[in-house]
């Protein structure tokens, strides 16, 4: 079975639409450009239109091929690409404008609009869905606006005011209130990008969580039962034990050591495979729960980690479904000319403890006590008694129904000093 990266398939969708935003930008710098071109020098017009057309080519070559083999090798290419569409453009920029205006004419005034286009790259650093490349991105474009600003704001004919008149008519006049609101907007931005993707990333962390939570569940419990401690958020792996009456039922494959020794490893596994899949549909059906596998034994519960107020009958019910499921599995090898398989049950119904044994390293929910026992031995008395259908009169007295069954009284369980009373049934 595949097993699904579910992180990477957000991170090479969010990747994807990255690569749309920047081919998008730089398709409109491509069309601006070429229609209206702004710079004195034609070098940087050309240079301009070269880059903005490179980089439109490059996010359609993602858009179309990226994918999950090929996404580490891409996004550390494109990263470099990324932070390189800033520098090349701001690079050009002064290019041109120390050319066409070496007396540094409005320099105060373009501050103003230093911040905008770093400030796009950190919005858009969020799609990545990387909270590393959105710290990368608040870092190097804060340090690349500071290290752009900063030679202007040392200028000798730059300076701070607050001046409106003088502000409008000087334009090496530094707008300091608008200075003020564009750096708050700028730590506003840089912090909610970042909290954007914290905030993903723990909600993608809890629907992980949830999914793995269910998967697990699913193994185990029956739907009916398994949306019924999502409901109740029963955390099965806290959750205290407690005492509880539940039906226990047992079943294991007649033979099954000969049957095994004519067969390869891989045949064995198979076998078992298909037994045990006939096995828990009647199990989950019946909204009963797969305790676990020992071998070619099936254990399953009833009643647990929740009563469902009829758990002997749906034992009981479960194993006739299991034994309809049996005839159907031995029409079907008849027919494919393989051994017939046959197995045993057995059923009993009492109190015992329900939770999690083990430690930290190895936990596991499951029910302890004698009617754990018991109902493994009533399996195995199916030998004894030529039977392949055997219930407790503990369980037989909890039934919904009349059933017609051979009563064998005074049985000795192995192991047991008590007797037990017995019931073959045959369906």
């Amino acid at each position: 079975m595949e097993v699904i990266d579910h992180e990477l398939n957000r991170r090479v969708s969010g990747f994807r639409i990255v690569s749309i935003v920047i081919g998008a930008i730089s398709l409109l710098n491509l069309i601006r450009w070429m229609l209206a071109p702004t710079s004195e020098m034609e070098f940087v017009n050309k240079a301009q239109m070269i880059v903005n057309l490179c980089y439109f080519l490059y996010s359609l070559y993602l858009f179309q091929y990226l994918n999950k083999s090929n996404y580490s090798i891409l996004l550390s290419s494109f990263i470099i690409l990324y932070f390189s569409y800033y520098l090349i453009g701001n690079y050009l920029s002064n290019m041109d404008n120390n050319f066409s205006n070496p007396d540094q004419i409005g320099l105060g005034r373009a501050i103003d609009y230093n911040f905008l286009f770093p400030m796009t790259m950190i919005v858009i650093s969020p799609l990545f869905q990387r909270q590393s490349l959105v710290i990368l991105s608040i870092l190097f474009f804060t340090g690349a606006l500071v290290y752009e600003n900063y030679p202007d704001f040392v200028n000798a004919k730059t300076f701070i005011s607050n001046d409106w008149e003088e502000i409008i008519t000087n334009g090496y006049a530094i707008n300091f209130s608008w200075l003020i609101i564009t750096i708050n907007v700028w730590i506003i931005i840089c912090v909610v990008s970042w909290a954007g993707v914290f905030l993903q990333d723990r909600s993608f962390s809890d629907a992980v969580k949830f999914e793995k939570s269910t998967a697990q569940l699913s193994k185990y419990f029956s739907p009916d039962i398994r949306d019924k401690i999502q409901e109740a958020e029963i955390d099965i792996e806290t959750e205290k034990t407690n005492n509880q009456m539940v039906a226990v039922l047992f079943t294991d494959i007649q033979g099954f050591t000969s049957i095994s020794e004519s067969l390869t490893a891989d045949e064995v596994i198979q076998l078992l495979s298909e037994y045990q899949d006939k096995m828990i549909k009647p199990i989950f059906q019946n909204s009963g729960t797969v305790d676990k596998f020992i071998g070619d034994a099936v254990m399953a519960t009833f009643g647990t980690p929740v009563s469902q107020g009829n758990d002997a009958q749906n034992a009981f019910n479960c194993a006739r479904e299991m034994q309809i499921a049996m005839r159907q599995w031995a029409k079907e090898r008849t027919e494919a000319k393989l051994p017939v398989i046959k197995h045993r049950i057995g059923i009993h119904f009492g109190n015992c403890i329900v939770g999690n044994v083990g430690n930290d390293d190895l936990k596991e929910f499951t029910v302890i006590g004698d009617i754990v026992n018991v109902a493994n031995r009533v399996c195995d008395a199916c030998k004894e008694l030529n039977a392949d259908f055997v219930i407790t009169e503990e369980l037989r007295l909890r039934l919904n129904e009349e059933i017609q069954s051979k009563n064998v009284k005074g049985f000795e369980i192995r192991g047991k000093k008590e007797k037990l009373d017995l019931h073959i049934i045959n369906v």
